[in-house]
């Protein structure tokens, strides 16, 4: 009796086989019996990409799949299959009502994409990733997803989360210097060949990201992950831009923080977005730092600490980034709260004083002796 009952727990709760259905069930291998299966008319890897983002407008003109990317498997009738992709055709359709704005702005179609937290024009058609060259669609997913995880990098440092941003952010990426003039006059009422951001409540980015202005992927993405962190911190509620009200070590500093992350490079200096040749050190802040701290050439906490974004030395820049660097080697959540003290225009020296229980002096002897400690010589 205890072996045919040990026999019974056995079988209850020992899991059946992939293979092992009931009589009345019939797994169909083509769909996995999904009841979908990607659409003849695309190739599969392009269809296959379509699950990782809300929308996309890459597949529009097709009839076959109305879109999606996916159609009803033709071996099995599954009901859960169809009504899955009619949930998909509706979504899209009011997400193409949308944001028909957009297009309507350019006056023609666009390469468009939407993911949980931003919104992305991509017109590249061509650009080489890690040696192997990706077409705009490919292209479009990939940055999509850096987005993404930059998104989740920074809600992860902060302790944000989506309630805190009241809108998605619009990332535009042009190859006609041409489209990116128009694109910053319309969509960030500030016309630039190069780059044009709005920042605060309505958080967008336009840039031209052809060789002109990024020489590669790495460069482009090293552009679109500074600017992209500014618009992240400026529409974190309470949405607005601290780089005008003498916070802009805070704005610059994290913008240059994930760059650093990313590439281990910084490149961006946004008071002159213009001029590609600005340079510090090739980028490479950690060493020149502990140079000028080492040496006692570094800026003064309280000449940095009053200066706007458009204001800092690429020096200064470099301090910024530093500091922050510092700051969130403490505590990423209270540099967050310190952001907040600053977009209520309180000063610097009382939010580090409030949120890190550190006077200015106190804060930069500190500082100093970390860098000297951390920073690598070269």
């Amino acid at each position: 009796m205890i072996i045919r009952s040990l026999i019974l727990v056995l079988l209850l709760i020992v899991p059946r086989s992939a293979s092992a259905f009931d009589e009345d069930e019939v797994y169909c291998k083509p769909c996995e019996s999904t009841g979908m299966q990607v659409c003849k008319e695309h190739k599969r890897d392009e269809c296959l990409l379509e699950d990782g983002l809300v929308y996309c407008t890459e597949f529009d003109e097709c009839a076959v799949c109305s879109g999606t990317g996916w159609v009803d498997c033709v071996k099995c009738e599954s009901q859960a299959g169809a009504n899955e992709l009619a949930r998909r055709i509706s979504d899209r359709a009011r997400r193409a009502e949308r944001h028909a704005w957009i297009h309507e702005g350019m006056g023609r179609k666009l390469r468009f994409a939407e993911t949980e937290h931003f919104r992305l024009v991509w017109e590249l058609d061509s650009l080489k990733v890690n040696k192997k060259r990706l077409n705009g669609h490919h292209l479009m997913h990939l940055y999509a997803d850096r987005l993404e995880q930059l998104w989740k990098d920074y809600a992860d440092l902060t302790g944000a989360t989506s309630r805190n941003f009241k809108e998605k952010s619009l990332v535009l990426v042009w190859w006609l210097p041409n489209d990116q003039k128009k694109s910053s006059r319309t969509f960030c009422t500030n016309e630039s060949t190069s780059g044009a951001k709005l920042l605060g409540a309505t958080p967008r980015f336009s840039i031209c990201g052809n060789k002109q202005f990024a020489r590669n992927d790495e460069a482009l993405y090293r552009t679109v992950v500074h600017n992209v962190t500014h618009l992240l911190m400026s529409h974190h509620t309470p949405s607005f831009w601290i780089g005008n009200v003498k916070g802009g070590w805070a704005d610059a500093g994290l913008a240059h923080w994930f760059e650093d992350k990313y590439s281990g490079r910084c490149t961006n200096y946004c008071y002159q977005e213009q001029n590609s040749q600005v340079d510090f050190k090739g980028g490479k802040y950690k060493p020149a730092i502990r140079k000028m701290v080492a040496t006692d050439k570094v800026p003064t906490a309280a000449v940095v600490f009053k200066k706007n974004t458009d204001t800092l030395t690429p020096a200064e820049h470099a301090v910024s980034f530093s500091y922050v660097d510092y700051l969130v080697t403490l505590d990423g959540k209270k540099f967050a709260s310190v952001v907040r003290m600053l977009k209520q225009r309180k000063p610097t020296r009382d939010a580090l004083k409030e949120i890190y229980e550190l006077n200015i002096i106190e804060f930069e002897a500190r500082w100093k002796a970390w860098v000297l400690e951390t920073y690598p010589k070269r």
